[in-house]
């Protein structure tokens, strides 16, 4: 190693470290993406993912987002001044939430609070999912779709 020139050295070092996290397959499911040779670090690794979401009649207070982190969570952040309900699920003003879909009688789902962002729901197929809310006298509609693992 004396012999090599310090330039090519890190020329060497920074050409490696890029081969080590080029995507050779990609996927919107961080857990489904496959790098050449290691893998950049990270804790994200869901199979499954959420699409399409739509919110219909939430006022601007009202936020909700997708996290696809782990499998796929709805991130929820009431700065409202009254309480909203979202299926069977009541968000006061000023919480933020994580929630994960569950399936429930029929084919209904039914929304649960949970620490993380990681999802225990992994449907065998797409699944399009809706939940009917309110604020107020504001209905309020979520519409999305849960999918299937979108690899092995």
């Amino acid at each position: 190693m004396k012999n090599i020139h310090p330039v090519f050295l890190i020329i060497i070092t920074c050409g490696l470290f890029l081969l080590t996290s080029c995507i050779i397959n990609d996927s919107p499911a961080p857990g489904c993406v496959e790098y050449l040779l290691i893998a950049p670090m990270g804790g994200c690794n869901g199979k499954t993912i959420i699409t399409d979401l739509e919110l219909e009649g939430f006022p601007e207070c009202a936020k909700v987002t997708v996290n696809n982190c782990n499998g796929g969570v709805l991130e929820v952040i009431n700065d409202c001044t009254e309480t909203f309900t979202l299926s069977n699920f009541e968000v006061a003003p000023g919480e933020s939430v994580s929630l994960d879909i569950q399936p429930a009688e029929g084919d209904s789902f039914d929304l649960i609070r949970i620490p993380s962002n990681f999802s225990d729901y992994t449907p065998p197929e797409d699944q399009f999912i809706k939940f009917i809310g309110s604020i107020g006298d504001q209905t309020l509609t979520i519409s999305l779709t849960k999918t299937a693992p979108l690899c092995e």
